[in-house]
């Protein structure tokens, strides 16, 4: 059996609606519309309807097609041929085999970034990392030279277009917080604790003093007091201010521990956080500006902000982005790290494109035992502002010297797949670490196990989806993504389908978070790229048109022929091109 809603909706996005034609109420669209939600009046449309057919006789199978031509209505047969050549799909190479072998249920949803550094920056490594599950790139700026991101931006592009991957990138600025020099061009250093160390304003024209570290901010031994807490990389390590000698802060290492190029420096003093001089701070330096229009250049796929600290600073980047490259459409992820991120955090997440829980600067701006709540809440209106979440710093920290996590590493990683984040990064595990592709096998193996844990005991999380629509056409689109999400999980479908060329209806379905895989399939390759970010989204490249019959039936033809899905699978499809829901076997 074959069944469609259709909601005919005018391809203007008016707010003068046009009452329900005679003989149509809101009653026609009431058994799928979820509870509790706010009713829509409907542009006029020809006809709406449920239509059941049989299709086990007919050969080959057709779709609901509708008299303008898309699906939905009578029945029609399918295009006399249609081809079947695989090269005429894209999809990343992992998924693909892992469909294959295990099948949909299998697939993990969580996606995965993995910071670029010394350790992983070869083609050979990246591959590596690409055949692990990663999805996403991350450049950090903070540490080489743009004529060496060039280069790994340049090999990860050589690797989708050599080996099949959908590899998106994400440059993330440095930020103009306080925070250490180079070491002197080591790539990291020991505190050991009862040492003496010197932070230092001054610029060495030789080889830096033993225990010697620069600080960027000139006014850093004048803002310090004797008796001030100092810690690094949000208390990865932690000395006490012993002696103030014209531009030198002497320090007494407290809490031994890896001091890394450029970590961030905080100072406490009586048990709060001294932050006067970085709220004047700006949040995009002179040098993020340059490393912007370099990533612009590039044609990066995300571009993450540090220590945002309102909306204005979103706003104003997207609109320097679309002066600077009118065709560019890449992303804006804000960096919630600090108390003024928390203080206006709905403000900024709505205007951005996403947000990154940077739990390490976080955890240095408040209480360390008030950061696991910081984080629900960050992924929690995330979620519910249809913007994706990556949680980042410190997962699997110890994997950067040692093969294999702590218990307590584990389960944060669970704890974070369990909210339900779009995506889990790793920092310095992946960049220098010395087993960047366990560490990446153990958060893969871990989102696994609790996706598969909460599948298998129906925990459908009662989170309350506020309607987010700021037009017609996106509240119907809201109404039919989360409708269709509801459908797939009380009928256990297969697979859902999205054909989207903006990619915000597959956003849609992954914010509902549905049991079942997420097929979206885009015609651009960088909207491919972009939604290899989100939840439980797989983005597979096909060229299609506005016609629903013609696009099922070809895709179903090119599934097959890769042997990603098979005669029999339940699947439920939408689209941004005609808004409606269609529930079918593959025929």
């Amino acid at each position: 059996m074959s069944q469609s809603l259709q909601l005919f909706t005018s391809c203007s996005r008016s707010p003068n609606h046009q009452p329900l034609p005679n003989g149509h109420s809101y009653s026609d669209l009431k058994p799928f519309l979820l509870p509790g939600r706010r009713r829509f009046p409907v542009t006029a449309f020809p006809k709406l309807a449920i239509k059941a057919s049989s299709s086990s006789d007919l050969e080959p199978s057709p779709v609901l097609v509708s008299e303008n031509g898309g699906a939905g209505g009578a029945l029609s047969p399918a295009p006399a041929a249609v081809s079947s050549d695989s090269s005429s799909i894209e999809v990343d190479a992992v998924t693909e085999v892992e469909l294959k072998e295990n099948g949909f249920r299998s697939t993990r949803r969580t996606k995965l970034v993995c910071t670029i550094g010394p350790a992983t920056c070869g083609f050979e490594q990246l591959e590596a990392l690409a055949v692990g599950g990663m999805n996403v790139a991350r450049i950090n700026m903070c540490h080489g030279t743009r004529e060496w991101h060039r280069r790994v931006i340049e090999r990860v592009r050589r690797l989708n277009e050599e080996k099949g991957y959908a590899v998106a990138i994400m440059m993330d600025t440095e930020g103009s917080e306080i925070h250490m020099g180079d070491l002197g061009g080591a790539s990291s250093a020991k505190a050991e604790d009862g040492e003496v160390w010197t932070f230092s304003v001054r610029a060495f024209d030789s080889t830096q003093p033993e225990r010697t570290i620069n600080v960027n901010y000139d006014g850093f031994a004048e803002d310090v007091k004797v008796g001030d807490e100092l810690l690094v990389d949000g208390g990865m390590v932690r000395f006490e201010v012993i002696e103030k000698i014209g531009p030198d802060v002497k320090c007494l290492c407290t809490d031994p521990g890896l001091l890394l190029p450029r970590a961030n420096l905080t100072f406490w003093r009586d048990g709060s956080l001294v932050r006067e001089r970085n709220a004047m701070l700006p949040t995009i330096s002179s040098k993020d500006w340059l490393d912007i229009d370099f990533g612009i250049a590039e044609g990066v796929d995300f571009i993450a902000i540090s220590f945002v600290k309102s909306a204005e600073v979103i706003n104003h980047l997207k609109s320097y982005i679309a002066a600077r490259s009118r065709d560019s459409d890449i992303a804006v992820i804000a960096k919630i790290e600090s108390i003024d991120s928390l203080k206006n955090l709905e403000e900024i997440i709505q205007a951005s494109d996403g947000a990154m829980v940077a739990r390490g600067d976080l955890g240095a701006q408040i209480p360390l035992e008030q950061v696991p709540a910081a984080q629900q809440t960050i992924v929690q209106v995330c979620r519910q502002l249809n913007k994706p979440v990556i949680v980042a710093s410190q997962l699997l920290e110890s994997m950067i010297e040692y093969p294999t996590p702590t218990r307590a590493e584990v389960a944060d990683v669970s704890e974070a797949v369990r909210q339900r984040a779009d995506a889990l990064m790793l920092s310095g595990e992946s960049a220098m670490g010395q087993y960047p592709e366990k560490a990446l096998a153990v958060l893969r193996s871990v989102s696994l196990r609790i996706e598969k844990w909460w599948r298998d005991e129906k925990r459908h999380e009662p989170m309350e989806l506020p309607d987010i629509g700021s037009s017609f056409s996106d509240s119907i689109s809201e109404e039919i993504c989360n409708s269709a999400a509801k459908m797939a999980n009380n009928l256990e479908v297969d697979a859902l389908f999205v054909y989207t060329k903006t990619g915000h209806m597959a956003s849609l379905l992954s914010r509902c978070r549905p049991d079942c895989p997420i097929f979206a399939f885009t015609s651009t390759t960088s909207v491919r790229r972009r939604l290899n970010l989100q939840w439980g989204l797989i983005p597979f490249r096909l060229s299609f048109s506005d016609d629903m019959e013609s696009n099922l039936n070809k895709t179903f033809a090119l599934l097959k022929a890769r042997n990603l899905i098979k005669s029999g699978d339940l699947v439920i499809a939408v689209s941004d091109m005609l808004q409606s829901i269609q529930v079918m076997n593959v025929p």
